[in-house]
C-alpha cells in the first residue's frame, strides 16, 4: 500500500496554479520551477496535498489563508459599485519596485507584502467586489511562491502533459483517456494489448486500474519501450511482474514457429560473427602472396587457440588481462541476448494463446496495420479501442475492419470537452478551451465464419 506521506527517492508532483513539474524527493538536491531555486528537504515526512512556501531556499510548510484572512475581518474592507472611474496609473500604487525587492530581501512572507500592496493601493477601496479579489489573485500569483506537493495520478500527469507538450501523448486529453480506459473495460486480473506513444501514460493509467494483477502486453517501436510516466506513478516492483514488452516490428512474425523465427537466426549469425577474427579468410591451399603472410596468419590462429582454450596469448600480464576482459564482454553480451531472446519467446507464446481481453491502439503510426496483425489475438466478445488525433486514419482502419468481418458495433466518436469555471455569482465556460480531444474507434470482437459457412 502507498504511504499517504512524502517519502525520499518518490516521484512527487509539484503544482503552482495551472502548472505542474514532475520531480523525484532527494534531500540536498536543488529544483528550479517558475524561476525559483530551492530545496525539497523539509517536505519529507508531511503528507500528500500540503503547501509549502520558499524561505531561504527550503521549503517550508504553510497554511493558506482565505481571501477574508488576507483582506483582514470579513466585510470591514469597503468596496465601490463599479469601476467607470478608476485608470491604471503607476500613481496608484505607493510602494515602489525598490521597496518590494527591499522587503524580499529582509524575509518578509508573501503574505505580508500582498497586505501591503493592498494597503498602500489609492484604487483598491474602489473597485467592486469581483475586482478586489481579481486584483488578490495576482498578486499572490506574483509574490507567493507557495507549492502544492500531490501525488502522481493519472489525471494529473495526463493534464501535465497536456499543458506541457500535447504532441508528446499524441493530443490526448483527460476526457478522451478516461474513455479508452472505459471502452477497453480495464478492470483486476485483464490481458491487455498496447500499442502506445503517449510516453507511456496508458501504460501506467492501464496498471493503475489493474492494481498489480493481469498482464499488460506492450508494443514498442524502436529499441526499448518508453516509460517515462510509469516511472511517476511510484509502482511497487510486485506490478511489474505480469508487464511484457514486444517489437513492433517483430508482429509480423507472431504467426510463424519459433524455430523459424528470424530473429533467433539472427542472433545466431550474430554470436558466430563476434568470432570470425578466429576463422582464416584464406581458401584451402596458401599460394604464394599468402605465404609471405604465414607468420601472421600462424600468429592469428595462435591467438584464437589460446583465447578458446582459455590460456593466455602473450606473456606480457597487460595483453592477457585485455584478452580476458574482452573475452567476458563477449561472454555477458551472449548471455544478455539469449537472456532477451528467452523472455521474447516467452512473451510471443503469451500472444499466441489468443486469449487476450482487449486491444487499445494510441500511438503517432497508421493504427490499420498494426490493428489488422493483432486482432486475431484479442478473445471473442471483447473490446477493441483505437485513438487518434486525426479523423482520416481511423476512417481507413474503420473500412479495412468492416471489409475484414469479425467485428461488431464498430463506431467513430469525436471527444468534446468544455471547462467551466464556478464561482459564486461567475459560474460561466472557460474562455479558452481546446479544440478537440482526439477521435476514437471502438468495436467488439467476435468470432468469424470458417469458409463455406454462412
Amino acid at each position: 500500500m502507498l504511504s499517504p506521506l512524502i517519502e525520499e527517492h518518490q516521484q512527487v508532483l509539484l503544482k503552482k496554479e495551472k502548472n505542474f513539474k514532475v520531480v523525484q524527493i532527494r534531500k540536498k538536491r536543488p529544483v528550479w520551477m517558475e524561476k525559483v531555486k530551492f530545496t525539497l528537504d523539509g517536505t519529507i515526512g508531511h503528507p500528500y496535498g500540503s503547501s509549502f512556501e520558499v524561505q531561504d531556499g527550503e521549503l517550508v510548510r504553510v497554511v493558506s489563508k482565505s481571501e477574508p484572512e488576507v483582506l483582514g475581518t470579513e466585510g470591514t474592507i469597503s468596496k465601490g459599485e463599479d469601476n467607470r472611474n478608476l485608470q491604471d496609473t503607476d500613481e496608484n500604487q505607493k510602494l515602489s519596485r525598490d521597496d518590494i525587492t527591499a522587503m524580499k530581501k529582509e524575509g518578509v512572507s508573501g503574505e505580508s507584502i500582498v497586505e501591503h500592496l493592498i494597503e498602500n493601493s489609492a484604487t483598491f477601496k474602489t473597485k467592486t467586489e469581483f475586482a478586489q479579489q481579481k486584483y488578490i489573485k495576482k498578486k499572490k500569483k506574483k509574490h507567493l511562491a507557495v507549492f502544492t506537493i500531490l501525488r502522481p495520478t493519472t489525471r494529473l500527469l495526463c493534464e501535465m502533459y497536456f499543458n506541457k507538450g500535447p504532441s508528446k501523448i499524441c493530443n490526448l486529453r483527460i476526457d478522451s483517456l478516461a474513455q479508452i480506459l472505459t471502452q477497453a473495460n480495464v478492470r483486476a486480473n485483464s490481458k491487455v494489448m498496447i500499442v502506445e506513444t503517449c510516453v507511456g501514460l496508458i501504460v501506467g493509467a492501464v496498471m493503475e486500474r489493474l492494481g498489480g494483477t493481469g498482464t499488460i502486453v506492450q508494443f514498442y517501436p524502436g529499441t526499448a519501450p518508453v516509460r517515462q510516466a510509469v516511472e511517476a506513478y511510484n509502482f511497487p516492483k510486485t506490478y511489474f511482474t505480469n508487464m511484457h514488452s514486444f517489437p513492433l516490428n517483430m508482429v509480423n512474425t507472431l504467426g510463424r514457429n519459433s524455430e523459424t523465427n528470424p530473429n533467433t537466426q539472427a542472433s545466431n549469425g550474430a554470436s558466430e560473427d563476434l568470432n570470425t577474427d578466429c576463422v582464416p579468410t584464406s581458401g584451402d591451399a596458401p599460394d604464394e602472396k599468402n605465404l609471405k603472410d604465414a607468420p601472421a596468419l600462424e600468429i592469428k590462429n595462435t591467438k584464437c587457440t589460446e583465447m578458446e582454450s582459455g590460456s593466455a596469448p602473450f606473456d606480457n600480464p597487460e595483453k592477457s588481462e585485455e584478452h580476458a576482459a574482452k573475452r567476458k564482454f563477449i561472454e555477458e553480451n551472449n548471455e544478455r541476448r539469449q537472456s532477451k531472446l528467452k523472455q521474447l519467446e516467452e512473451v510471443r507464446q503469451i500472444i499466441k494463446q489468443g486469449n487476450m481481453d482487449g486491444l487499445i491502439v494510441a500511438s503517432k503510426f497508421q493504427p490499420t496495420p498494426i490493428v489488422m496483425a493483432l486482432i486475431d489475438f484479442v478473445a471473442p466478445s471483447r473490446p477493441i479501442v483505437i485513438y487518434s488525433q486525426y479523423h482520416e486514419p481511423l476512417a481507413d482502419c474503420y473500412l479495412r475492419l468492416r471489409e475484414r468481418g469479425g467485428v461488431l458495433q464498430l463506431k467513430m466518436t469525436e471527444t468534446w470537452l468544455r471547462e467551466y469555471q464556478v464561482l459564486p455569482s461567475r459560474t460561466h465556460p472557460v474562455i479558452n478551451m481546446s479544440g478537440t480531444g482526439g477521435y476514437l474507434l471502438t468495436g467488439i470482437t467476435v468470432t468469424r465464419p470458417q469458409s463455406g459457412q454462412r
